[in-house]
């Protein structure tokens, strides 16, 4: 179980106020005479049952973090940068070839071309009065 300071003071912070709408769950039952009966008999039931509800609300996070925290759900394989190395271990990525790059422009050299080849400057300038793209809203006259 992976378990660090802030997710215990997490937890902890959760508890807080179950904890207290526990203490009012059980003093508002114990006013009622600790029967469901006498509870909705002084008139208290509404207020119990919302209490129970916002009391449920306050505690489905508090679950789920508790669930995280025993199973493991949240450790997904591979979802963290941690989890591709080893300690000890280096990246090996693939490297640009400086010779290999130096050796095509030098084959271009002597052939006769300069520049990158692929590239037409007059290709990619845009005309001098193209129209206008469509675009939403209001269409102006």
């Amino acid at each position: 179980m992976n378990t660090s300071l802030g997710k215990v003071l997490g937890i902890m912070v959760g508890l807080i106020p179950i904890l207290y709408i526990g203490w009012l769950l059980y003093y508002f039952v114990g006013v009622g005479g600790g029967t469901a009966e006498g509870v909705a008999g002084i008139g208290l039931g509404p207020t119990v049952i919302g209490l129970s509800i916002v009391g449920l609300l306050f505690a489905l996070p508090l679950i789920i973090k508790l669930l995280r925290a025993t199973t493991g759900v949240n450790r997904v394989p591979g979802a963290s940068f941690d989890a591709k190395l080893k300690p000890g271990e280096v990246v090996v990525e693939p490297e640009f070839d400086a010779d290999a790059a130096f050796a095509s422009y030098m084959r271009k050299r002597e052939a006769g071309v300069v520049g990158d080849v692929t590239v037409d400057p007059a290709d990619d300038a845009p005309a001098p009065f193209s129209q206008r793209p469509a675009s939403f809203g209001r269409k102006t006259i």
